[in-house]
Order: C-alpha cells, then sequence, then structure tokens
C-alpha cells in the first residue's frame, strides 16, 4: 500500500502567499492594534490615565493573551522550528509587548521605552540562541488545512479585538464616565448631608440620612439660628443626581433665611418663591422643621411632610405635630403658617422622612407611624444614636429600603 507523499510545507506557498499574509497581517495590526491613533480615541484618554491601574489588570492580560497568540500562529508555519518551549518564550514576548506599550501610550510612562527597546532586539536575535527543534513533516492537505485554521484563528481573533475596542471606546468609557460622576455626587451628598451630633445646654440632636441610591434627595440639618436652632428634615421627589441637586439648593435656601433672621413662615415662603427657578416643574419638596429657642416652646411648621412625633418624658406619651399645607415649590403660594409645642425636660422630638413610614414587608405592610411610636415607647430613655440605630435596624428586618430613610432625634435639656 502506498504511502502518500509526506513532505515540509511547501516552499511556493512560503515563498509566493506568506509575504502577502504578513504585509496585510501588518497593516491589519496598524489598523487594530490598540496603540495606534485609530484603536482608542485620544478624547478619552483622561478616563485612562485616571484609571488605576489594578483597575486595569483584567484588560492588560487580555491585551498579553491576544497577541501571545501571534507566537503560536508562526509556529504553526513552521517559520521557526523552535522547540516547544522556544514558541513559549516568543509568545511571551509578543504579549509583553503589546502590554508594556499600551502603558507607555495610555499612562505616558515612557521610561519602559528601553524594555520596549529590548524586547524587539530580544525578538529579532530569538532565532539565533534559541535550538531547534526537530521539522516537522506533514502532507500537502495537511499543510493547507494547518494554513486555513491559522489564518481563521488570527482573523477571528483580531475581529474579536476590534469589537472589544470599540466596546471600551464606546460603553465601557461611558459607563466610566457616569461611575466618575456618580462617585462625585455621592461625595457632594455626603458634605451636604453628613450625619448630626450637636449637644448644646438646651437640646442634643442626633441625625442620619440613608440614601436609596448613590445619591438621595432628603436633607437633615440643624440650623444655628439668632434665636436658637432650626431643625430640618425635607424630602425631594424624585432619585438620583436631579433630587439631590434641589435638595442642595433647598439647604442653601434654608440657611440664608436663618442668616438673615427671617421668621419661620416668612423664611418658608421665601424658599417656596425661589425653588421653581431651580427644578422641573414635577418636581417638589416636603418639609418638617422645628425652631427650639431658649425658652421651653418650640415652633415647628410642616408642608407636605409626615408630623413631627412629641415624646413627652413626664407622661410617656406621644403626640403627632401636624398640620395641613403644600410642599414647596408647586406653585406660588403665601400664607404658610407655624404653631408652638410646649416641651419640658428630657422630651424627645422626632423629625422623620416617608421612606421609613413607607417601609413594606413582604405582606404588604407598611411600617408607619404605629411603628416609629412602638419603637420610641421601647427605647425613648436611651442615647439618641442608639435610638436611630435599633430604628434603622428594626427596618431592616421589616423590609427592603425602597426610598431614602432620614430621621433627626432632638431632646430638650431644659
Amino acid at each position: 500500500m502506498n504511502e502518500a507523499p509526506r513532505h515540509t510545507t511547501n516552499s511556493r506557498f512560503r515563498k509566493a502567499f506568506l509575504p502577502t499574509l504578513a504585509r496585510m497581517t501588518l497593516q491589519v495590526l496598524r489598523t487594530l492594534f490598540p496603540l495606534s491613533a485609530g484603536a482608542f480615541d485620544k478624547s478619552q484618554a483622561r478616563y485612562w490615565q485616571a484609571l488605576p491601574i489594578r483597575s486595569m489588570a483584567g484588560m492588560l492580560l487580555g491585551l498579553f493573551c491576544t497577541y501571545a497568540t501571534l507566537g503560536f500562529f508562526l509556529d504553526l508555519f513552521s517559520w521557526m522550528q523552535w522547540k516547544e518551549w522556544g514558541v513559549l518564550v516568543f509568545a511571551a514576548i509578543c504579549g509583553l509587548y503589546a502590554v508594556i506599550l499600551f502603558v507607555i501610550m495610555h499612562r505616558h510612562q515612557f521610561k519602559l521605552l528601553p524594555l520596549v527597546a529590548a524586547l524587539v532586539a530580544v525578538a529579532v536575535y530569538l532565532s539565533k540562541w534559541l535550538p531547534r527543534g526537530a521539522q516537522i513533516s506533514v502532507s500537502p492537505e495537511a499543510g493547507h488545512r494547518i494554513a486555513f485554521d491559522a489564518i481563521g484563528i488570527l482573523v477571528a481573533m483580531l475581529l474579536g479585538l476590534r469589537f472589544f475596542v470599540r466596546f471600551v471606546n464606546t460603553q465601557g468609557v461611558e459607563q466610566i464616565r457616569v461611575r466618575t460622576e456618580l462617585e462625585l455626587a455621592h461625595e457632594i451628598q455626603e458634605t451636604l448631608v453628613p450625619p448630626i451630633t450637636i449637644c448644646t445646654y438646651a437640646i442634643e440632636t442626633y441625625g442620619v440620612s440613608v440614601p436609596s441610591k448613590d445619591v438621595g434627595g432628603d436633607l437633615v440639618d440643624l440650623i444655628p439660628a439668632d434665636s436658637g436652632w432650626l431643625a430640618c428634615v425635607a424630602d425631594v421627589s424624585g432619585h438620583g443626581i436631579p433630587a439631590g441637586v434641589l435638595m442642595g439648593n433647598l439647604k442653601t435656601a434654608l440657611r440664608l433665611g436663618c442668616d438673615q433672621g427671617q421668621p419661620l413662615p416668612r423664611m418658608i415662603e421665601a424658599v417656596n418663591r425661589v425653588l421653581p427657578a431651580v427644578k422641573k416643574p414635577e418636581m417638589y419638596a416636603t418639609l418638617a422643621c422645628a425652631l427650639f429657642r431658649d425658652v421651653g416652646d418650640a415652633e415647628y411648621l410642616v408642608a407636605g411632610h409626615p408630623p413631627i412625633l412629641h415624646y413627652r418624658a413626664a407622661t410617656a406619651k406621644i403626640e403627632r405635630c401636624t398640620m395641613e399645607q403644600f410642599p414647596l415649590g408647586l406653585m406660588f403660594l403665601s400664607g404658610y403658617t407655624s404653631a408652638s409645642v410646649h416641651h419640658e425636660h428630657g422630651d424627645l422630638f422626632v423629625l422623620l422622612s416617608d421612606g421609613i413610614l413607607e417601609t413594606t414587608n413582604s405582606a404588604g405592610v407598611e411600617f408607619g407611624l404605629e411603628g416609629v411610636e412602638r419603637a420610641l415607647y421601647e427605647h425613648a430613655k436611651l442615647p439618641l444614636k442608639e435610638i436611630a440605630s435599633l430604628l434603622l435596624a428594626e427596618l431592616e428586618r421589616f423590609g427592603p429600603r425602597t426610598d431614602d430613610q432620614t430621621l433627626l432625634l432632638i431632646r430638650t435639656l431644659k
């Protein structure tokens, strides 16, 4: 039985087709290689420069693996005829070359250029240094099939890389931009709505706001006024950055009103007049505030907000301080009114947002004012921070948080 002739890859194939393939490959690499001008948009360079290098580890590893395949691709055509470990060395050089060039171009680490030159020199002289292995004989059909498969692998690899680069330039960079903006907005909110822990000779307070997303629309603030301290909890409609921006404007307006010494109703009317100019038409803000003076009375005002709870230490009873008034920013209204409530030593006032009251369990039951009042009856004598922590922990057990949860506790000391 005659055997099919076995020989090395056809020399005519090498001399005619492979140089053409090499030129085509270089042109494709010039277009697709992610270090060229067209692969990564230069206008997005600031994102690559700002991104921590450890966050790029996966991408750099992907570049290494992608370009390491070039070493194996060349070996399929028996160009090098190295032993297996020599092919691995050449593949590693190709991958390192890609990674180092990427870092140089996009991180401006030009001190790595000598390393690139060293890798090029090693790649050029590698054929002289590494021992050659035995020549592998294949039939003509096998040689053509290997060439076909190798070209298919190269084309698929380069197309995949091109699509990957396009994704990074569009969706990937967009996600980085959005994430950066959200982190910035979150930092702004932490500045505008920090936890409140203030103690004076007349009152002690503790306030906290837990946003449902990265950026919330709830405001908790304790503002020094000429006649005392103004405690405020506000809830801006909606979520995200627009609500956070309006919340910041509201805080500024309230603090400016207190600094000017305006009476509480006039100050709220002024806020209601200026808010429409700095928000979308459908947005608004509900507000509950209480002004604590040195004497034993507190002036409060509620505008579309849940009631202020007043726990009387002497009788261990809870009163709901509320009034029916429009939220702020919906329409140009005047005539906001306030009321007064007498307090004694040890009384506790609770201002909260509807994100606490509307927390719903698996049965569809809301936590409500009743749930808050139960917690107050049980824990009213504890330190304020401990009361807040216990209440928020009970809310977490009760049901998932779907809205910002804001709480401000004030205990009177005289």
